[in-house]
């Protein structure tokens, strides 16, 4: 009798462990269904793109002249330092602060609002850390490559103005595109993402479209710290569109000298050709250099600079040319 009841005991226990080891098995096949199944596309593409990189390539914008084909805007090839954000959501970041600000010679605030900026991005976008970046600098990055493999160094072309101040509020400038613009539908529409240059006043704004070019990318392989290991496609970008505008640039420099020669320094000198509205000169004193834009907010004399243009009361980013109100002037003297 006890014997019996010992081994209904025990086919109990047995079948209660077959029971679960079969729920068990029965969750384990159903999550694997559902993982390779039901999400197989999804984490595929997730697996593909963790060992493969797309790494964008700038394209050249193009370059603006006068009426007789004089260089007024080019763009030169130039060291960045990039950041991605491939791994780096889920590190402690307040090292990376230190070493950054400190290797970089960064400002400590400035490299905090990039990295904030850059985890809020998609996976495996990139940002620019430090622009036009001297030999310290890319030596730095290169040596510590296994520690910090979120950075390396780049080369793409930057906006230059030969011309420094002249001609600054006709051409405008080019800069980062701000938070409140990505907010901008128009922008949206686009799909500009935070970092890209775009321009900013001037003619360069109003023909941003055509001067911009199209980016190529390089297709890359990579390890798991996302380290690049070979390259396996190179798609080469597009440079923009030439701009040739009706300036001339020799009536625009005397334009200038007249202003800069006056007693206030300040004013604006305007030359039209009557006959069908072309704009030869349109000159605005005091001016400013469109260059200390382009360095960016990651230069200190940089942010220095632009800060002193919008607190300078003589107003140099005022175009008064296109925002001054003036009294009109006679156009007819009645000869006495």
């Amino acid at each position: 009798m006890k014997l019996n009841d010992h081994v209904q005991h025990l086919r109990a226990r047995v079948g209660t462990i077959q029971l679960l080891a079969f729920s068990l098995l029965a969750l384990l096949g159903t999550r694997l269904y559902y993982l390779q199944i039901v999400r197989g596309d999804y984490f595929s593409e997730r697996a593909e793109s963790q060992r493969v990189r797309l790494i964008p390539i700038p394209a050249p914008s193009g370059a603006i002249f006068d009426r007789y084909g004089k260089l007024l805007v080019d763009s030169r090839p130039t060291y960045n330092i990039v950041i991605s954000n491939d791994g780096l959501k889920s590190l402690n970041t307040d090292n990376r602060i230190e070493a950054y600000s400190g290797g970089l010679k960064l400002d400590r605030q400035f490299v905090i609002d990039r990295i904030a900026l850059i985890k809020k991005q998609n996976d495996f976008e990139s940002l620019v850390l430090k622009e036009n970046v001297s030999i310290p600098d890319i030596t730095w990055v290169e040596a510590h490559s296994l520690e910090f493999p979120e950075l390396r160094v780049e080369l793409q072309p930057q906006r230059h103005y030969p011309l420094g101040t002249s001609l600054a509020h006709v051409l405008g400038y080019v800069g980062e595109i701000s938070p409140k613009q990505l907010e901008d539908p128009e922008y949206k529409e686009k799909g500009f993402r935070p970092g890209d240059i775009i321009g900013k006043g001037g003619l360069e704004q109003y023909y941003d479209e055509f001067l911009r070019g199209r980016p190529g990318y390089r297709k890359v392989l990579v390890d798991s710290r996302g380290r690049v290991q070979s390259e396996l496609e190179v798609v080469q970008p597009q440079s923009g569109q030439d701009l040739v505008t009706t300036i001339d640039y020799d009536l625009q420099l005397a334009a200038e000298e007249q202003l800069a020669n006056s007693s206030t320094k300040r004013g604006t000198i305007i030359a039209m050709d009557p006959n069908n509205g072309e704009m030869l000169a349109m000159a605005s004193a005091p001016s400013f250099d469109p260059n200390v834009f382009v360095k960016g907010s990651s230069d200190p004399a940089g942010r220095k600079q632009i800060a002193a243009y919008w607190q300078d009361e003589t107003r140099p980013l005022y175009n008064r040319a296109i925002q001054g109100r003036y009294p009109p002037g006679s156009t007819w003297k009645i000869p006495e």
